[in-house]
């Protein structure tokens, strides 16, 4: 099935039946639409060469130029504007046909996007309870990278770019020390001091949640970072459960690993970071089963932070 999409057919040369990449088509909707190329390299989570390198190839194929770029302010082109303003009833053809396909399915789609440490340590340990309830749910977990407008939810930091596109806040983030138990054993820590000898793990390109937490410990000194450095975050936990080091982590998202027996607390000393986590749910995709999600999200986080909160008061109260 082709949908024809045309502006002046002596302009446009197509091959027959051939229509322009998807891809292509989205990415200059989303560059129309903020007129921004740093924007849009946001939303649509590929960089800014990348979305030139779209546009660019886009209007060789049309044969025509969509955008001014000759002032500092990118502006659409009076065939830009056709064009962007054509294109909308098939897109909302597109929407709607993907809709109304997913509801006859026996089993219904849900799309999330999220990073990989939320759908390790957060989604994954509990789907099977969301699963109870929507029992013939087709889930599938996608990298935050993979953010589309083809994705039900997405799980995001709560950047002030997530904020204009809907964003709603998900999870505050707020750090502490974990490590292996062996690793306790081997290197007591008992205040925050003791951790700048000692290898720490982080994230490359670091997120400088260390430095953070060293300064809301009272520590002025630069750690020694003779540390391991991932460039995937949902890693760093499994490199201190193998007792390499110690990592900053949300209890929240840890705790399963921490009621496991696989990481401790060697300080109690937290610290905020930001930005926190966000969600987004599309009003393209499956509404009532994305915010039926999300709000299954909320109350297992909640239900986590509640428990988290019990168990330092009781901690509190023994000491």
């Amino acid at each position: 099935m082709g949908i024809a999409i045309g502006i002046r057919s002596a302009d446009i040369d197509l091959v027959a039946g051939r229509l322009p990449s998807l891809r292509g088509i989205e990415t200059f909707v989303c560059v129309a639409e903020m007129l921004n190329l740093r924007l849009a390299s946001e939303r649509l989570n590929v960089t800014v060469s990348a979305i030139s390198y779209r546009i660019q190839a886009l209007e060789d194929e049309l044969g025509l130029k969509l955008f001014d770029r000759s002032n500092r302010r990118m502006r659409l082109t009076s065939e830009g504007r056709a064009f962007r303003d054509r294109l909308q009833p098939g897109l909302s053809s597109l929407a709607e046909a993907t809709t109304d396909v997913r509801k006859t399915l026996e089993r219904p789609i849900l799309r999330v996007a999220a990073p990989a440490i939320v759908q390790d340590l957060l989604i994954i340990p509990r789907l099977a309870n969301f699963l109870r309830d929507y029992p013939l749910t087709r889930v599938e977990l996608l990298s935050g990278r993979r953010r589309s407008a083809g994705n039900d939810v997405a799980i995001l930091p709560l950047s002030p770019t997530a904020l204009r596109e809907g964003a709603e806040p998900l999870l505050d983030v707020i750090v502490t020390p974990f490590c292996s138990p062996d690793f306790l054993s081997r290197h007591p820590i008992s205040q925050p001091s003791h951790l700048l000898g000692l290898p720490l793990i982080d994230s490359i390109p670091s997120l400088g949640t260390w430095q953070t937490w060293f300064q809301a410990a009272g520590i002025e000194d630069e750690p020694s970072f003779s540390t391991f450095v991932f460039d995937n975050q949902s890693i760093l936990f499994r490199a201190a459960t193998e007792g390499l080091g110690v990592v900053l982590g949300s209890p929240p998202l840890v705790q399963d690993l921490v009621d496991e027996g696989r990481l401790v607390r060697p300080l109690a000393i937290e610290c905020p970071v930001t930005p926190g986590l966000g969600v987004i749910v599309s009003e393209r995709g499956n509404v009532r089963l994305a915010k039926a999600f999300t709000g299954w999200l909320h109350r297992e986080l909640g239900s986590i932070v509640e428990e988290n909160s019990t168990r330092d008061s009781i901690s509190a109260s023994e000491s």
